[in-house]
């Protein structure tokens, strides 16, 4: 039975505030019957959100890649979300929007829904994966882009990275690696993944994976600290071999691999990792990367992207 309690929390739901244990979409929502729908996964850190201009135009994207109008304009998401987490309380959170289709009858035909639906929650989030050295398999289950929908989507269906997540959970780990058509790293099941080899910080290409936030600052900081980057395809016999291994997110944060099928990564040690660890904790509290929640509440507006 889970543990999560959402009393006290509110949550946004097509124009109403709501609490937390009472909020209520319809069963006949195609977000619910066929996974028609986008998200975003934002972070508060402080009292205030991490690059959520960046998180915001990528649902846009995401949306329009779909077909799917936005109920709400950009400040005005951002003003429902500010007010959603001063509403509940937090100062420290994870913020996810959702766009649905809609309700509608059934049938996949997306003409069936008048309009989206929007629903914004936040809740107390620590560290997805934890913060101790991770134990990951590379999986069997293939990543479904490129060949139909695309990584940059964000959408509401994860059933190929569940079914991989189930398969870690099996064999008694933390998670797993997700490969592309072509057989080279995509990525984890819910985050980005950086290897180092022989002193080079390695991502593959975002052809199978999302172009993440968190990945995205990984790189510039990587960047500022004179480490050299390559954005290229990684094959898993590499990952056995590398100096060190670690995922992202803004879920997750960055977080060590330990093993890897069953081969040791010293991550947690080495020195890059330590450096992009305390240059990204310094990030999300920089103030021309934040957006704090109290002046979008009041009126006024921060940077929240450079």
């Amino acid at each position: 039975m889970s543990a999560f309690d959402p009393s006290g929390l509110t949550v946004y739901v097509d124009g109403e505030y709501v609490g937390g244990s009472t909020a209520r979409l319809s069963v006949f929502d195609h977000g619910l019957l066929y996974g028609d729908g986008v998200f975003e996964g934002m972070r508060v850190f402080d009292g205030s959100l991490f690059r959520p201009y960046d998180h915001l135009a990528r649902l846009e994207r995401s949306a329009r890649a779909l077909g799917l109008e936005l109920p709400l304009g950009k400040e005005e998401l951002l003003g429902v979300i500010c007010e959603v987490v001063g509403r509940s309380g937090l100062e420290e959170a994870h913020v996810r929007p959702i766009v649905t289709r809609g309700f509608g009858a059934p049938g996949l035909d997306p003409w069936r829904c008048e309009r989206a639906s929007l629903v914004v929650m936040a809740y107390p989030f620590p560290p997805m994966l934890g913060t101790d050295p991770l134990r990951i398999m590379v999986g069997a289950v293939v990543r479904k882009a490129p060949r139909s929908l695309g990584s940059h989507v964000k959408s509401l269906n994860y059933l190929d990275a569940i079914v991989a997540k189930q398969q870690a959970k099996a064999a008694k780990l933390d998670d797993a690696v997700m490969l592309d058509h072509l057989g080279a790293v995509a990525e984890c099941t819910s985050t980005n993944l950086f290897m180092v080899l022989d002193g080079v910080l390695v991502t593959p290409t975002t052809r199978a994976c999302l172009p993440g936030i968190t990945r995205r600052t990984v790189l510039e900081l990587a960047g500022e600290l004179a480490i050299t980057t390559e954005v290229r395809d990684i094959w898993p016999m590499e990952l056995h071999v590398a100096d060190a291994v670690f995922l992202t997110g803004s879920g997750a944060g960055l977080v060590p691999v330990g093993e890897i099928d069953g081969h040791a990564v010293g991550t947690a040690a080495h020195p890059h990792f330590a450096a992009l660890t305390a240059a990204y904790r310094d990030r999300t509290r920089d103030g021309r990367y934040l957006v704090r929640v109290s002046s979008i509440r009041e009126g006024r507006h921060g940077n929240g992207s450079p």
